[in-house]
């Protein structure tokens, strides 16, 4: 046997050691004995330990700080990368049905588009999910925009459709919504339930006096804040429970943060998902914001401290308090079995290039047409985006949670990677997760977001 590569290790301020598996995830109190058998490993016989000790060999097995000699880690990194990036069980689109928003953010990295998903379209990508049920176990839907209620009828057409070729095919269907939420009304609930829309992303970039100036309505200075919020409670309300509370952060708005978590706690929503969105300017539609963006270091040690506050005040709803990830491929952009699809049949790798034709890797509507070979190397260069081309992400324990970072920035800094937010701030996460874990009553883990 012998010591995992990926093993990090810490003390905390009373002398409490804490150990970490990247290729795991798994986070660990360790004594002595632990470190004994690390440094003995490849002296240590099974046969010759007391059941005190050879469950502590067994247990660090199951972790993979220790490891059988036969054992290739990178390999096996390599392995779950390419099984992930071609893994065909699978199908997920996101689906901007139009591209025109009731919004005018002014961070919005789209470059806004008029018009709705034509019939013709609609047509294409029921076909194309129904080639897919024959052969895939499940279905994912985003439906996405622009803002996508303004197309709520070719939601609620397109996902009954889809719905009944999937059920006629043994395939799961779920589908999920991104939208700024101000649309919502009782009747668009319900027939979110009917199309089964289990959850939903709304964006609130914190109280009322921040978020009012951020989330604009176009051709009005009308606040929207309050709307928003009463419509996430209908939501949670009348049974889809699966919110998302986005908080799109910069260095304008960060310091705002609390005091809007005291009026989600103020209305009942402790149990949303809160997680803070990195503001980027990633397209030429949004390079007015760049100097007010935080760096990536910035922004993880910002989700430090709010990964404290959020438990502190009873926020255990999945994405908060947040830990690292196993990643196989990074996201969609780098998969096979996924794609962003805009209102004219346009089909794209990652969210940041919809609507921007020229980043298309394909159209739906001449799907069984041989592809231009612009768009399929477009495709090809993001499939085949891998940390591998490179050294450093070789060398780095952080590989297995980071697989290279963002391909689409990656892409952006000439195929250089750009490394995660764990690179800045895992020590600091893993503490205070140990810390939280350990004060965490133990009946209510199951239902908490400790790890």
């Amino acid at each position: 046997m012998k010591a995992s590569k990926y093993n990090m290790f810490w003390t905390l301020e009373d002398g409490t050691k804490i150990a970490f598996n990247s290729m795991t995830c798994a986070l660990a109190e360790i004594d002595d004995n632990f470190m004994e058998v690390l440094d003995n490993i490849e002296n240590i016989n099974m046969d010759e330990l007391n059941d005190e000790k050879k469950k502590l060999v067994e247990d660090m097995l199951m972790g993979n700080f220790i490891i059988k000699d036969s054992f290739d880690e990178l390999k096996v990194i390599k392995y779950r990368h390419f099984a992930g990036k071609f893994n065909s069980d699978a199908l997920g689109l996101t689906i901007a049905p139009t591209l025109a928003c009731n919004f005018a953010c002014p961070y919005c990295y789209e470059n806004p588009k008029k018009g709705m998903m034509s019939q013709e379209v609609q047509d294409a990508i029921l076909e194309f999910v129904t080639e897919a049920a024959k052969r895939r176990k499940d279905i994912s839907i985003t439906w996405y925009g622009g803002e996508p209620l303004l197309a709520k009828d070719i939601i609620f057409d397109l996902s009954e459709k889809m719905i009944k070729v999937c059920e006629e095919n043994g395939a799961k269907y779920g589908s999920y919504i991104v939208t700024n939420g101000y649309l919502i009304t009782d009747e668009i609930i319900e027939k979110m339930k009917a199309a089964k829309i289990g959850g939903a992303q709304i964006t609130i970039d914190g109280p009322p006096h921040i978020h009012n100036k951020r989330r604009i309505l176009k051709g009005s200075d009308e606040p929207t804040f309050d709307i928003i919020m009463n419509n996430v409670k209908k939501l949670m309300d009348n049974g889809i429970r699966n919110i998302g509370i986005r908080i799109n952060v910069d260095k304008t708005n960060i310091e705002y943060l609390e005091e809007l978590l005291d009026l989600l706690v103020a209305n009942g929503l402790k149990d949303t998902s809160i997680g803070l969105g990195h503001v980027n300017a990633y397209t030429e539609a949004c390079t007015s914001i760049a100097e007010a963006c935080m760096n990536t270091e910035e922004y993880a040690m910002k989700n430090v401290k709010y990964q404290e506050i959020l438990h502190n005040k009873g926020f255990h709803a999945q994405g908060y308090p947040y830990y690292p990830g196993i990643k196989a491929n990074y996201c969609c952009a780098d998969s096979t079995s996924a794609f962003v699809l805009d209102h004219e049949g346009y089909m794209y790798k990652c969210w940041n290039d919809v609507g921007t034709v020229d980043k298309a890797v394909g159209q739906v509507t001449k799907i069984k047409e041989a592809p231009e070979e612009d768009m399929y190397m477009r495709n090809v260069n993001y499939i085949f985006w891998s940390p591998f081309d490179h050294q450093e992400c070789i060398d780095c324990n952080l590989l297995p949670v980071c697989m290279g970072g963002c391909p689409f920035n990656g892409s952006r800094n000439g195929l250089k990677p750009e490394c995660e937010k764990w690179k800045y701030n895992l020590e600091d996460v893993l503490k205070l997760t140990y810390l939280q874990k350990k004060d965490c009553p133990e009946e209510a883990c199951s239902t908490c977001g400790c790890q």
